[in-house]
């Protein structure tokens, strides 16, 4: 077992060399370690611009500044799209990540890929505030997003491949069309919480506030420990749906968040789902789960019933 007392930093560029044979090199076995012992990881050389960061958390603590009901136009009852929960403004105590800590003291903008409204699940348009509204906030957080899904994810998918012996672009046919719960969290001063859960998709990139004091908690094998924020990195953890689709092998990791700063704290999350209508088949089984069946059970979860994210449930 990796010793833990800070989460590993494992490095986008060296994870990116993967020879002509598809071989990797000390950098994904240490990929596969981390994932193997504890799912959450730091990632440096990422190669994603400091002031594009910096101006899209300003952003959004301009939005969140708000009046509420400028920011209660953008809410989940104005979407679109299904399940209304994937979009849009929730209020503080809106949402409940664990069922016995309750509804969370946080506000949320939660956006996704801009697509035609379909009838598929979680796909259709964002409703964004303009301009005249909250300056730069639909740009800063689209730039953003584009950076994350094309300089991230592709990398980081093919080096979990390589890091499971895989061919490199094994993962690449269930991500031509993915889906993203991009969300923005403002934690307000001194008594921000999220409650202990685990993330529902493949993984998640975390963007922290640079605050001095640390408000992520995660719980590896041992105990919780925090998660600082570290310059030029973003935070890496896996989620439920790589769990199931390595049968148990790559874990995902209960975290929490509780805020006690004396300033207010943005955290912009980037949650990664495949497409879809994949079909994920959990390696070592004859067994077959539908990604949209996976996620619209964790919404349920989240939004409906109130038991909490992920396997909330199972952390007591």
């Amino acid at each position: 077992m990796i010793p833990m007392a800070i989460l590993p930093i494992l490095s986008l560029a060296k994870l990116k060399n993967i020879d002509a044979s598809g071989l990797g090199n000390d950098e994904h076995k240490r990929l596969y370690d981390v994932c193997y012992e504890h799912g959450f990881f730091y990632l440096s050389d990422h190669d994603i611009s400091s002031d594009l960061v910096r101006q899209t958390v300003d952003v959004s603590h301009s939005f969140f500044q708000l009046p509420l009901e400028k920011k209660k136009a953008y809410g989940q009852d104005k979407q679109i799209i299904y399940p209304k929960t994937s979009r849009g403004y929730v209020p503080l105590y809106g949402e409940t990540l664990h069922e016995d800590v309750g509804p969370d003291p946080k506000e949320v903008f939660d956006l996704g890929l801009e697509r035609p409204l379909s009838d598929k699940p979680f796909t259709g348009p964002n409703l964004m505030p303009d301009d005249a509204v909250s300056p730069g906030f639909s740009a800063s957080h689209y730039q953003l997003q584009r950076e994350i899904m094309t300089k991230i994810v592709p990398p980081l998918l093919r080096a979990l491949a390589v890091a499971l012996n895989l061919e490199a672009d094994w993962f690449a046919p269930f991500f031509d069309d993915p889906i993203l719960i991009h969300r923005t969290i403002y934690y307000p001063a001194e008594c921000g919480i999220a409650g202990k859960h685990t993330d529902n998709g493949i993984f998640t990139v975390l963007i922290q506030e640079s605050l001095p004091t640390p408000s992520l908690r995660v719980f590896t094998k041992d105990a919780w420990i925090d998660a600082p924020c570290l310059d030029d990195t973003f935070v890496i953890n896996l989620g439920d749906m790589l769990q199931l689709w390595t049968n148990g092998l790559f874990v995902s990791t209960p975290h929490k968040v509780i805020h006690t700063g004396s300033s207010s704290r943005i955290s912009i999350p980037f949650f990664i789902y495949p497409n879809i209508d994949s079909i994920i088949e959990p390696m070592g089984t004859d067994e077959t789960l539908n990604s949209t069946d996976i996620m619209l059970k964790n919404f349920n979860s989240i939004w409906v019933t109130k038991s909490g994210a992920g396997r909330a449930r199972e952390l007591k």
